[in-house]
């Protein structure tokens, strides 16, 4: 039997930009041969948490806590403004297209405050029984536009207020800029930005607090329609690796039955002059890479979890998902990594998210 879940009704939208205007605005290259056949443009790294205060029974502290999140996230982007620039096609000097880059222009990141009517507690009785449909509520992702690119967010944080207290926070990020989450510390940074501004002393609430603004906040609530990219989930599994000279995230389908038909790839690649490291887009058959990716069977799953466990918004921490949204079957993400490991020349971490069979 099919659960019914509700769905959040969107309270406002704001933009947030780094605090302060990046002056030296690098870009990452992006080189994909298809574009739209790798789906670029419909993959997503998705992470929520959710928080139950004591003694919030009238959800107040899911409106400060967006609050807050308005100025901290712009604290924390002047230190990762990539993450609030656009995706735009690159063109070389005779004007010809030339695939695509990023660009750190502050556009902003998209912050949506929502109320879903249910309880937190209801609401994780949906997840466990409709995980994929209920935890599409909590984040919110529009796809890029494929045509125009760069009028696309790249970045949406959503804080979710659940009815008799208790929040969540959703992130949805492009997976080209994935690695700026998981590889820079940058949520940990974020997390603890937002924890000193919520216990300063100096103000009792934030300056942006959506409530005060509004008598009547029934009057305001609407629903937006979302991508189906968050619905069709890959779920993250770290592996461990010995250096290999070969592509080892393919050797990862050779061990593992699943239902891909291609390999995709995004492999970081060293950037120079005015670019910061870029991202290399490769498509490969599943055929192809259990044929010529054979790295000796080196690889090995971790318990390492994608999203570090100390990394929280609030005190009371209920439970975190991860997952990867994607609109294809296949192999949606590998990225080598060398976080966490002592000595990165002799051990390799790569994050990848399998689709369900």
């Amino acid at each position: 039997m099919e659960t019914k879940i509700p769905k959040s009704l969107i309270a406002g939208v704001q933009s947030v930009m780094p605090v302060e205007v990046t002056q030296h605005r690098k870009v990452r290259s992006i080189s994909v041969g298809d574009a739209v056949g790798a789906g670029i443009f419909r993959r997503t790294l998705n992470i929520v948490t959710y928080y139950k205060e004591a003694g919030d029974v009238s959800g107040e502290r899911a409106w400060l806590v967006a609050g807050w999140i308005k100025e901290s996230l712009g604290r924390a982007l002047t230190e990762q403004p990539m993450l609030s620039g656009r995706l735009r096609r690159r063109k070389t000097e005779s004007e010809s297209e030339d695939g695509f880059e990023v660009v750190a222009n502050d556009s902003g990141v998209r912050l949506l405050e929502a109320q879903f009517p249910a309880s937190l507690s209801e609401f994780l009785e949906m997840v466990k029984r409709e995980k994929s449909r209920a935890e599409a509520e909590t984040v919110f992702w529009k796809d890029i536009d494929e045509d125009e690119p760069q009028y696309s967010p790249l970045f949406y944080v959503q804080v979710t207020n659940f009815e008799s207290g208790g929040y969540s926070i959703g992130i949805s990020c492009s997976i080209l800029l994935a690695d700026l989450l998981l590889e820079t510390d940058f949520l940990s940074k974020w997390a603890q930005i937002q924890s000193s501004l919520a216990h300063s002393q100096t103000a009792l609430k934030p300056i942006f607090h959506l409530p005060s603004l509004k008598q009547d906040f029934s009057k305001f609530l609407t629903e937006f329609s979302r991508s189906a990219s968050v619905l069709d989930r890959g779920e993250p599994v770290v592996f461990r690796a010995k250096t290999c000279l070969k592509n080892s995230p393919a050797c990862i389908v050779t061990g593992r039955k699943t239902s891909a038909d291609h390999v995709f790839l995004f492999v970081k690649e060293q950037g120079g002059g005015t670019e910061c490291d870029g991202t290399k887009v490769e498509i490969h058959s599943r055929d192809e890479a259990i044929n010529e990716w054979d790295c000796g069977g080196d690889m090995e799953e971790t318990d390492d979890g994608v999203v570090n466990k100390s990394f929280a918004f609030g005190e009371r921490l209920e439970a975190t998902s991860c997952w990867v949204g994607s609109v294809s079957k296949g192999l949606v993400f590998a990225l080598p990594s060398t976080f966490g490991v002592a000595d990165a020349k002799s051990l390799v971490k790569f994050i990848v998210a399998l689709p369900k069979d």
